[in-house]
């Protein structure tokens, strides 16, 4: 009974954390230190301070046996990122779904439809590429997307009949809430200063001047729009 009380508490926090990031990461992080503060505290009053210093003794150990089964669990690390919202930005078009992590800027994606469904972009070689390419030549939409994953991930690509990368003066249809909170890793009803902050931080990462692109800079820098319009 302990041990399920103790499982719910955990959860609790998890989501509670969550919520609070959702809406403003500067809030979560006030929470964390103000909690951290009345632990100290408290346990200073109560004459529990050198509980610390033992904790983090024998945590030393274990800490080193984890960091040795690390390469072990990488196989696990992305199933555990999606635990925790807003890590992966996407973007859709008829023939792709590119992702953008947040985290480290890399861009990769899969393909939606044709003789490359279900394979992810970083998996294709020279030839499937020149193919895809070909493929996305008539949604102007899908060849913006795939010239912003090769401009980010392979940035000495280029097509074999030398045609022309994608181009950013084509209509798309307007942004929804939804959408633009999915690029961005927020909620729909976040907090403006969330909004602004996934923005900068995704923005800094994805700028053309860091092997990002112009079409790519421009959606995010919509998303933020979408979401601040009106407030």
């Amino acid at each position: 009974m302990r041990v399920l009380l103790l499982l719910l508490l955990l959860a609790g926090i998890f989501l509670g954390l969550r919520h609070l990031y959702r809406k403003s990461p500067r809030r979560m992080w006030q929470w964390l230190a103000a909690a951290a503060g009345v632990g100290l505290i408290a346990l200073a009053l109560a004459g529990r301070a050198h509980w610390l210093a033992a904790v983090a003794g024998a945590a030393l150990p274990v800490l080193g046996k984890l960091a040795l089964l690390l390469p072990r669990l990488l196989p696990f690390l992305p199933f555990a990122a999606r635990l925790f919202a807003g890590r992966q930005a996407r973007l859709h078009s008829a023939w792709l779904e590119l992702t953008l992590d947040r985290r480290t800027g890399a861009v990769d994606g899969a393909v939606l439809r044709g003789a490359l469904k279900g394979k992810r972009l970083s998996a294709l070689d020279a030839g499937e590429l020149q193919a895809l390419h070909r493929d996305c030549r008539g949604d102007p939409q899908s060849l913006a997307l795939l010239t912003a994953y090769l401009q980010r991930a392979r940035p000495g690509w280029r097509p074999a009949d030398g045609a022309p990368g994608g181009a950013d003066d084509f209509d798309e249809p307007a942004m929804s809430p939804a959408t633009a909170a999915r690029i961005l890793g927020v909620r729909p009803d976040a907090a403006a200063e969330a909004v602004r902050a996934a923005h900068r931080a995704l923005a800094q990462k994805l700028h053309p001047d860091r092997g990002g692109s112009d079409y790519l800079a421009r959606k995010i820098n919509q998303a933020r729009d979408v979401l601040l319009r009106g407030r």
